[in-house]
């Protein structure tokens, strides 16, 4: 499990960035109606 660094609300893009241990990233944002992530 890795531990939350940082949270980006907004953050550019309109949406939700929560940054994690090991420089990994979580986005959210609505797109038409639903929700988008993405880990990277």
């Amino acid at each position: 499990m890795l531990e939350l660094v940082k949270v980006e609300d907004p953050d550019s893009d309109g949406g939700l960035t929560l940054t994690f241990q090991e420089n990994k990233t979580l986005k959210i944002k609505v797109v038409d109606g639903k929700l988008v992530s993405e880990f990277v």
